[in-house]
């Protein structure tokens, strides 16, 4: 069982790496956000299967609610694409 959530957290970490890449080279500013929360959760789930459930909560709440909607408020002065 200990080696399934291991695969599971290898997994979901290598995503992340996919997401960090696709938010790095991406131009539309909108889409860069909305991948940087999906992160956020897939990195909140990982503290959860570690068995961390509060770190969890505070990455989802924090991480991913709070900095996803200060970027969109940002967002909104500056236009969403890249130039």
């Amino acid at each position: 069982m200990i080696e399934m959530i291991e695969l599971i957290i290898d997994l979901l970490l290598a995503f992340c790496v996919v997401l960090t890449a696709a938010i790095v080279y991406t131009k539309d500013l909108l889409l860069a956000i909305v991948l940087s929360g999906a992160e956020g959760v897939l990195v909140a789930t990982v503290f959860y299967l570690l068995l961390a459930p509060d770190i969890a909560l505070v990455q989802v709440a924090a991480g991913v609610g709070i900095s996803t909607a200060f970027f969109i408020v940002g967002l909104r002065k500056i236009g969403r694409r890249e130039e």
